[in-house]
């Protein structure tokens, strides 16, 4: 008996699970599909899976969180640069005001 990794016929994606038979059914292979990340292909041409590692998801999640980072900092910038110009324009209305008091 031998174990067999299924996988779809048109994607060529993993399909979890394994089947212990016999004989090999079709579109299985003997190759075990570890150390990926989702579901890995299989690669008939090099009779291996491919897919993305842990460091490839690791590098991509940080990627993401960096473009996330960069949009809200983006918008505190705005934020922060409208309240300056509100402080200044209050500021000299104040100064104004101060020396039509005087």
């Amino acid at each position: 008996m031998q174990w067999y990794f299924k996988f779809n016929p048109t994607t060529f994606e993993f399909i979890p699970g394994a089947i212990q038979s016999d004989e090999q059914p079709e579109n299985t292979t003997t190759v075990e599909p570890t150390g990926f990340y989702g579901l890995p292909k299989w690669n008939q041409s090099t009779n291996s899976w491919t897919g993305n590692s842990m460091d490839d998801y690791l590098a991509e999640q940080k990627a993401n969180a960096k473009q996330q980072v960069d949009t809200q900092q983006q918008q505190l910038n705005t934020i922060a640069n409208q309240l300056l110009k509100q402080n200044i324009a209050l500021s000299q209305r104040v100064s104004a005001l101060e020396k039509e008091a005087k």
